[in-house]
């Protein structure tokens, strides 16, 4: 059975995968590939905000703040905000 966390960070990954896959197929390919370096997925981006900001950072330079603001928008109204707050802080970064 999941927990919580693991269905926040299901959604999580969700929300950034649709963000990435609108600037493009290659972005998010890129961004994937980033991710599986480090053996991730993007559901393991909530509890691993350093990479996915690596990633965006690494791909995007300083336009990945846009990213950044799309996937707070999608993450607004959702329960459990301080660790979302902190998972927007840390890719904000």
């Amino acid at each position: 059975m999941h927990s919580n966390e693991d269905l926040i960070g299901d959604v999580v990954g969700v929300i950034v995968e649709k963000i990435i896959m609108e600037v493009g197929v290659l972005s998010h390919a890129k961004v994937a590939e980033i991710l599986g370096a480090h053996n991730l997925t993007f559901s393991d981006c909530y509890r691993n905000p350093d990479v996915l900001n690596f990633a965006l950072k690494e791909l995007y330079g300083d336009s990945y703040l846009v990213l950044v603001d799309k996937i707070r928008n999608e993450l607004t109204g959702f329960e459990n905000h301080e660790k979302l707050d902190l998972f927007i802080q840390k890719i904000s970064e």
